[in-house]
């Protein structure tokens, strides 16, 4: 049976209003998906900030903190000092230089 003009139009109708209906709805579901991306994107960021700053509340207390004995206090300067030196060693002398 041969289509009419009239038939084949409306064929052609339908399968574009079809078609734009799926690209609406192909539109909708991307805008969705970037509004998703985003807000995921967002949470991050707020999460990384969050423990950045409660990074930077910790850290003043422990950079306050001083060490409960000087360096030269610990036991092992007083074991070097203490060592005596070999002879043959020369005792090395700076002198102060003031680039003239």
């Amino acid at each position: 049976m041969p289509v009419t003009r009239n038939q084949a139009s409306s064929t052609n109708e339908g399968d574009e209003d079809t078609l734009q209906r799926l690209l609406r709805a192909v539109a909708s579901l991307q805008a969705h998906n970037d509004k998703q991306s985003r807000l995921s994107r967002e949470e991050e960021l707020q999460q990384q900030l969050e423990a950045l700053k409660a990074a930077g509340m910790r850290e003043p207390a422990v950079a306050t903190e001083a060490p409960a004995q000087p360096f030269w206090g610990q036991p092992f300067s007083r074991e070097i000092d203490e060592t005596l030196i070999p002879p043959n060693f020369k005792e090395i002398v700076v002198e102060p230089f003031d680039g003239i």
